[in-house]
C-alpha cells in the first residue's frame, strides 16, 4: 500500500490561513488529519525548513485516503488507518 504523504495533496496557500499549527510536506496525512480534527480546522499550512509552503484541506485529505463524503455521514465513525485511530463525527452530530 502507498503511504500517503502530505505533500500529495498540497495547494496553494490562503494568504488569510495562519502558520500553526502546521504540519511538515513528509508528514502522514493520517497526522495532518489528526491535527486538523484535533484543532477544529478545514485547513492548515505545509511547512518545509520553517517556510510555509502551501496548504492542504481536511476534505482532500479525507479523500486521499479513501474516505471522501465522511463529513457529510451523520454516524461517528472510527478509522484506523496504517495503525492510527481518527474519530470522524458527522456535521449533524453534537460534541
Amino acid at each position: 500500500m502507498k503511504k500517503h504523504e502530505v505533500k500529495d495533496i498540497i495547494v496553494p496557500i490562503d494568504k488569510n490561513l495562519a502558520a500553526e499549527p502546521s504540519v511538515a510536506e513528509k508528514d502522514n496525512i493520517t497526522e495532518a488529519i489528526e491535527v486538523l480534527l484535533n484543532n477544529d480546522l478545514k485547513q492548515i499550512a505545509v511547512i518545509r525548513k520553517d517556510l510555509v509552503v502551501g496548504m492542504i484541506r481536511l476534505e482532500d485529505a479525507l479523500k486521499a485516503i479513501g474516505l471522501e463524503g465522511d463529513l457529510k455521514s451523520k454516524k461517528t465513525r472510527i478509522i484506523v488507518v496504517h495503525g492510527r485511530k481518527i474519530v470522524i463525527k458527522g456535521i449533524n452530530e453534537q460534541g
